[in-house]
């Protein structure tokens, strides 16, 4: 019968690279996790703070331009009014028709202001010194 010797087996160190150690984690687990969230995030803030910026000045050019259309608006109504009143009302057609120098047959016009200029120049005289 044969013996069998079990040899030994010795134990060699190697090398620290070759070793199946765990490895120690520099950062933590949730780390690049957490700068995903908060690129995505800087991403949507920017995005959504053009948008709104842009709708603001959209919003203040309606604006103005709501305004003007109020005001031409009104200024239309005024001289509807004004038509108006110059087809129908005689007061108003005779008002407008002295502005330009007419006057009804056997009337004479005299303008307010040639008058005033003539008598602004025989009044002016030349100060005196006393």
């Amino acid at each position: 019968m044969s013996k069998v010797v079990a040899k030994r087996r010795r134990v060699v160190n190697k090398p620290l690279r070759w070793r199946k150690e765990p490895r120690k984690r520099v950062l933590p687990g949730w780390l690049p996790v957490a700068a995903s969230v908060t690129l995505v995030l800087m991403l949507v803030l920017t995005v959504n703070y053009r948008a709104f910026s842009e709708l603001k000045k959209e919003s203040k050019v309606f604006e103005e331009l709501n305004d003007k259309v109020q005001q031409a608006t009104t200024e239309n109504l005024s001289m509807q009014e004004e038509i108006y009143y110059l087809k129908s009302d005689p007061k108003t057609i005779e008002r407008e028709a002295r502005k330009y120098g007419l006057a009804r047959p056997k009337e004479q016009v005299s303008r307010a202001d040639e008058a005033d200029k003539a008598e602004k120049s025989v009044s002016r005289q030349l100060p005196t010194r006393k």
